[in-house]
């Protein structure tokens, strides 16, 4: 059997065979058929049959289809004579298919495109096809078969630019200036099509789509660019376009046409601006009255491209430009069930504000507030429009459409997201206060018993007014919100009759417009216990409890009188009791806590202050207290329904008492003479964090995260009282992170107590204890490549952020006492500096960083011991042993990913090095100088594979970066005279030339090597 019969066999076998393993079998057969050299011949024979002896449709589809792709993947292993022979055979099977059918004719055809794109042999490979559709237009049928090639040539460009970019830029820029340079004859070529009268009307259609198709190819590129600009507009292929729109068979190309070459051709729109008045007659508005969707839609983008691409024009207010501005509008409100419609046009009205609104500069105040006499109304009537598109219509909230973030149909949520800018450009046209008249309009019905509220039209109003308030506070004008405030306050007396989904909605509106304009709510000071009590009673509504929680924060924050007065403290105090039955998310539940919090700081009385943590915190004591009940008496069963509740309550109880301690940290101390309340909670509390730290909970993640987080802002709030605490606190830190090695909050809640007391000297055996843990744990062993610290790069993160607090908060006689963890660490940094995660290679570079300035400072300071154990004796012998692998680090991040994001770290360290060399040779004890720089970069250097570095790029690397080195070394030094005793020595770097320097070839060397991130260190 034949190859050829093998093919059509599979193929047939693919696409009928009723059993799947055959027809896997025969795809598997397939694919590997297309990747052999044997394709190239069987695909051409299988095209090039005889009618007596031709396979079938699919047969022929999948030959050409193997075609293009191996000619788009596989081309350049043709030789040129198979290449033109391979053209030939093309050529022919699109005059033989030139009649259909169409999907084999265009495969055929982009064969042949994909083919000639990729001709590099050929000198002119363009004007060697048109030569041969000469020969071929003449023969039958054969223009069918030009038309779909010329279509399909423009867009082969253009595809192979965006998908596949398998075509040397250069080339297809040549190409396609190759093929604009037959505009004339191509236009010439479509406009005789458009003459052809003499078919049937099915014919006659399907032969003015196919030119409309060539004609959008030919305009995407650019054809008419070739073409005198002042000629366009009376081209007799525009107004073939143009009348293509009256044809419904035509229409949608017409409009894709007519779309493309408004947005490309800045003549065109002052041409096509006075036909749009016939279009909207004779087109738009019936489809508007028929509801026929197709038509609106194809207008409407054609109509907003032509604004959006000549808003001076339509800023003349000619008659013409607001009939097109009314059909828009009149297309903004068209029911379109998606709103596809709406959403179309809003790049329109925001395009023509922006301009309106700029005149004054461009054009003088005068002439700008004429165009706004004229066009205010019209944004008057589109907010009018918007708002009604933005409701919520009747039997659209049945709760199981809703979706689940925004209580909206998802159509719905998708358009209001896209009001944001529209909304803020018809405020700043309309002006804040008439905006405000416009949407509260009425409002003053809202509450009666008498009338029938429009609730729908209600939600969407305070949704409007809620998108408006950073355009409305800027403006710095105090509104009237006294309707918006009588409304919430009726809703809560619930005397109205709103279906339940809707009223969650109308709930959720009116917080956001709370929590928007908060910083009004104190000129309403009868409406504050009202409001705290709408915006309590929403927190349970899921749909609304976010946009409560957020606005009873902001009220908080902007409304001092809540303190003082007794009743509306009461109801606050109330809702945190109640929070524990509340099912919020943690950011929800934060901001409800945070919320309480801003006003317990205000408060002055210590027992008032006492007295209501006592009552909040009691719920948290309780789960807490019940969590570790379930440890207690045996029964910890970590996957069992009850320990899981028990868990998620400890978790948020350790959540709450977190921000407590965090909103109270600052205000209590200046208030209260001995942190009185704090150290009340802390001594509560302590003894539970304790016992949680030393249980087997902390295995669980979240609950270790949360507990770490509570124990941090403790440590901050709590200052030195927590000293005499401290030593258990880090054994319980130290020997948790042991245990569980995958919980980094150990480590950063320990970096935490570090900075808070590590300028304590009595607490420096103590940390120096915790830093041999965390390094000889078996994570932080492991961690001696970029990969590994790839694999774990929080870890990573965390481990570099605790040496540097180390480091940098911890006296220097500390610091140098720990030498050997100091080089452990320190060669683990230039491990990280590698690593691909841009946190962890930032952690680590401030590390080394921080180390290296530390030791600069005490190596200048003039009152620094210089003895065997001082930092900067210490920091010299660390440079002097891993001085090598930190200049190889270096150079690694520099060939990596982000490298660019690294540069500024990796210059301060190599100034730092080359400043410690530089300052280090005139002192003996140190064993620096100079020559330890060279050798160290010469052989960081010769070590990297050659395939990263150019050819000959090393000896003028290695100089380069010695001088530039040398200078910036000398920079720090000099600029580091008159800034003796710095503890870190963070002045001076980069503020010479030679610093700058240093960064430029940093930054040419990291730009010119863009590789993937290299492996660094042991595998």
């Amino acid at each position: 059997m034949d190859l050829q019969t093998q093919v059509a066999q599979a193929v047939q076998v693919l696409n009928h065979d009723l059993q799947s393993c055959n027809r896997v079998a025969a795809n598997q057969w397939l694919v590997h058929f297309q990747h052999t050299d044997a394709a190239w011949e069987v695909a051409t024979k299988i095209l090039a049959l005889d009618s007596i002896h031709t396979h079938d449709y699919e047969v022929e589809l999948f030959a050409s289809q193997v075609l293009k792709r191996k000619i788009q993947s596989d081309a350049g292993s043709l030789k040129p004579e198979d290449r033109s022979a391979l053209q030939n055979a093309l050529l022919m099977s699109a005059k033989k298919f030139s009649t259909g059918p169409s999907q084999l004719l265009r495969q055929i055809c982009l064969a042949l495109s994909a083919l000639v794109l990729r001709a590099v042999e050929w000198r002119k490979p363009v004007e060697q096809l048109f030569a041969s559709l000469s020969e071929l237009q003449g023969q039958g049928t054969g223009s069918n078969a030009i038309l779909e090639l010329l279509t399909v040539l423009p867009e082969e460009v253009m595809e192979d630019q965006l998908v596949n970019c398998s075509v040397d830029p250069n080339r297809r820029w040549q190409f396609t200036r190759e093929l604009l340079s037959h505009t004339g004859a191509v236009l010439e070529f479509l406009l005789q099509h458009t003459k052809n009268d003499s078919m049937e009307n099915s014919q006659l259609h399907d032969k003015q789509r196919k030119v409309l198709r060539c004609l959008l190819s030919w305009v995407s590129v650019g054809c008419f660019l070739e073409v005198p600009q002042s000629s366009i507009p009376t081209h007799p292929l525009l107004n073939f376009v143009y009348n293509s729109l009256q044809d419904a068979s035509t229409f949608d190309l017409a409009v894709e046409v007519l779309t493309e070459l408004v947005s490309r051709h800045e003549t065109l729109p002052q041409v096509l601006l006075p036909r749009m008045l016939s279009v909207k007659e004779a087109l738009l508005m019936p489809a508007l009255a028929t509801g026929n969707e197709n038509i609106v839609n194809g207008l409407v983008s054609l109509m907003a491209e032509l604004g959006q691409a000549a808003p001076a024009l339509i800023a003349q207010a000619s008659t013409d430009a607001l009939a097109l501005a009314d059909a828009l509008l009149r297309c903004v409100a068209f029911p379109c069930p998606d709103w596809e419609i709406a959403e179309s046009t809003l790049q329109f009205w925001c395009t023509i504000a922006e301009y309106l609104l700029a005149m004054g500069e461009t054009h003088g105040e005068l002439q700008k507030q004429r165009a706004l006499a004229t066009f205010i109304p019209v944004y008057s009537a589109l907010l009018d429009a918007l708002v009604m598109r933005s409701q919520v219509g009747s039997g659209e909230y049945v709760e199981d459409d809703l979706d689940g973030n925004t209580g909206l149909p998802d159509g719905l949520a998708h358009f209001r997201v896209s009001l944001d800018e529209p909304l803020a450009d018809i405020c700043r046209l309309l002006g804040p206060s008439q905006y405000f008249a416009k949407l509260l309009h009425g409002a003053d019905t809202w509450c009666s018993f008498d009338s029938i509220v429009p609730w729908q039209v209600v939600e969407a109003r305070l949704f409007a007014l809620n998108m408006v308030s950073d355009v409305v506070l800027q403006g710095g004008q105090l509104l009237d919100l006294t309707p918006v405030m009588h409304l919430l306050v009726y809703m809560q007396s619930g005397n109205c009759a709103i279906d339940p989904i809707l009223m969650n909605l109308i709930h959720k509106s009116g917080a956001q417009v709370v929590g928007s304009y908060s910083g009004w709510i104190c000129s309403y000071p009868n409406a504050i216990l009202p409001l705290l009590s709408f915006l309590a009673a929403g927190l349970p509504i899921p749909v609304a409890a976010s946009a409560c929680a957020t606005a009873l924060r902001k009220m908080c924050e902007d409304v001092s009188s809540i303190a003082t007065e007794p009743t509306t403290f009461e109801g606050l105090i109330r809702v945190g009791e109640e929070l524990y039955n509340v099912h919020l998310s943690l950011q929800e539940e934060e901001d409800v806590v945070c919320a309480i919090g801003c006003v317990l700081s205000t408060l002055t009385s210590s027992a008032e202050l006492n007295k209501a943590l006592e009552r909040l915190l009691k719920p948290s004591h309780e789960a807490i207290t019940a969590l570790l009940k379930t440890d207690s008496e045996g029964s910890l069963k970590l996957h069992s329904a009850s320990y899981a509740a028990a868990l998620e309550a400890g978790i948020r109880a350790l959540h709450r008492l977190g921000i407590y301690f965090s909103q109270l940290s600052s205000s209590s101390v200046d208030n209260f003479n001995g942190e009185e309340p704090m150290l009340r909670i802390l001594a509560h509390f302590w003894p539970l964090l304790e016992r949680l730290l030393l249980s087997r909970h902390t295995e669980d993640g979240g609950l270790a995260l949360a507990a770490c987080k509570t124990l941090s802002h403790a440590i901050q709030a709590s200052g030195r009282k927590f000293s005499t605490l401290l030593p258990n606190i880090m054994t319980a830190l130290s020997s948790n992170f042991i245990a569980y090695q995958s919980h980094v909050c150990f480590i950063r809640t320990a970096a935490v107590a570090v900075e808070e007391f590590g300028h304590e000297s009595d607490h420096g055996s103590l940390f120096i204890e915790t830093l041999r843990v965390f390094t000889a744990s078996d994570a932080m062993s492991q961690m001696n490549s970029s990969y590994a610290c790839d694999q774990e790069p929080e870890l990573a993160e965390a481990y570099m952020n605790f040496t540097s607090s180390f480091v940098r908060c911890c006296p220097r006689e500390v610091v140098a006492a720990s030498d050997e963890l100091l080089e452990a660490s320190f060669d683990k940094a230039a491990i990280c500096c590698t690593a691909m995660h841009r946190g962890a290679a930032i952690a680590a570079m401030s590390y080394m960083s921080c180390f290296l300035g530390a030791g600069l400072s005490s190596l200048m300071d003039p009152g620094s011991d210089k003895s065997k154990l001082s930092l900067a004796t210490v920091t010299a012998k660390i440079c002097y042993q891993s001085g090598e692998n930190v200049i190889s680090g270096i150079l690694y991040a520099l060939l990596g990913v982000s490298a660019m994001a690294r540069v500024h770290k990796a210059t301060t360290i190599l100034q730092q090095l080359a400043a410690f060399c530089y300052i280090g040779g005139g002192d003996e004890k140190l064993a620096l100088n100079w020559s330890s720089l060279q050798s160290w970069l010469v052989a960081a250097v010769q070590a990297l594979p050659p395939e990263y570095l150019k050819q000959g790029e090393i000896e003028t690397l290695i100089a380069t970066w010695l001088s530039a080195l040398e200078a910036a070394a000398s920079d720090y030094y000099k600029s580091r005279g008159a800034c003796n005793g710095g503890r870190t020595g963070a002045a001076g770097y980069m503020q010479g030339d030679g610093g700058r320097t240093l960064k430029r070839v940093l930054r040419e060397f990291a730009d010119a090597h863009r590789y993937t991130t290299p492996g660094f260190g042991t595998t």
